[in-house]
């Protein structure tokens, strides 16, 4: 009772609850070659490409002596606050260039923070390389980040023909899972028909260009969907985390909004808001309750679980998610 009462305090409150799940977010190999982000692209812009090249002897009837070459080396920015992190998988689509020779290919990577060496593996393409394929390798490696810290990959490849790597696009999401909290949720406002969240980020990312490409959704019942046209990103308040640093919220607000019922869908990437079985389903949802008893009202609202009576509520976070 003690959660719930502080949950319906004012926004004024001098401390704030925050909610951090843990989640599974993909860093993508970014365009530019040198840039490790949650941050995708909109749906009809293209992939970008990278090379292994393939390094040996060539011999008149053979090739021999092969060694490995470096693909690049992938970095995220500073950290915001502090982040204990999982390095689940390693994600890579791509295609041999040779079609006269197998690939017989082998990976590298070197798991980095803040320059620093701090493990690597070492494994073996499933593939030939004769087709693009999407290839998932299981890492494991933990790393306790204190604000600032930036971690990355250095990515090596040695096989017998050149590899075409794809990335950086909603399909070809070559990267790396990793498992952190890297959300934490603090209110809902509710004003009219107007209806904002406020969040912070540990690698903050454009919400902007996730609202253009619906990776972020408001939806109610009876079908209502919130129209993304009518939302604004803006900066928020300082929040002290729990490990005494602070970060500045970001704050989403949707204009003109009528559905009841709403739930507010979030993700870095497409996903299938009709779960239809063609996509990813959000890795965040989040209930909103009007406190005042409806949408008509003003004041805060906070997260919560339909269904439940209001003074019984309980902020929660929905997860979903399944491979493509």
């Amino acid at each position: 009772m003690l959660a719930v009462g502080f949950l319906m305090a004012p926004a004024g409150a001098e401390e704030e609850e925050s909610f951090s799940p843990d989640l599974a977010l993909g860093f993508i190999w970014k365009e530019d070659g040198a840039t490790l982000s949650p941050q995708n692209k909109l749906p009809d812009e293209t992939e970008a490409h990278s090379t292994g090249r393939a390094e040996y002897d060539q011999g008149i009837f053979f090739r021999s002596n092969r060694e490995a070459t470096k693909v690049g080396e992938w970095t995220t920015d500073e950290v915001a606050y502090d982040q204990s992190i999982s390095v689940d998988q390693a994600i890579v689509w791509w295609k041999g260039k040779d079609p006269d020779y197998e690939a017989d290919c082998e990976w590298t990577f070197k798991f980095r923070v803040n320059g620093g060496d701090i493990d690597e593996s070492v494994v073996t393409c499933s593939s030939n390389g004769d087709n693009l394929e999407r290839e998932t390798w299981s890492l494991g490696w933990s790393y306790d980040l204190v604000k600032g810290d930036d971690f990355g990959f250095e990515v090596w490849y040695e096989g017998w023909e050149d590899a075409d790597i794809y990335h950086d696009n909603i399909t070809y999401d070559t990267g790396f899972k990793v498992t952190s909290t890297p959300l934490s949720v603090f209110k809902a406002s509710i004003s009219g028909n107007t209806v904002s969240i406020e969040f912070a980020e540990a690698w903050p990312v454009d919400w902007k260009i996730n609202l253009r490409g619906n990776y972020v959704m408001m939806m109610g019942m009876d079908g209502y969907m919130a129209d993304n046209n009518k939302a604004s990103v803006s900066q928020g308040t300082e929040h002290e985390m729990a490990n005494g640093t602070v970060a500045t919220g970001t704050v989403i607000t949707w204009d003109g909004v009528t559905g009841k019922d709403l739930n507010v869908m979030l993700h870095y990437t497409q996903f299938d808001h009709m779960a239809n079985g063609t996509g990813d389903g959000p890795i965040v949802t989040l209930g909103i309750v009007a406190a005042s008893g409806g949408l008509d009202g003003d004041g805060e609202g906070f997260l919560g679980l339909p269904g439940f009576p209001l003074l019984l509520a309980i902020p929660a976070f929905a997860f979903a998610s399944r491979r493509r």
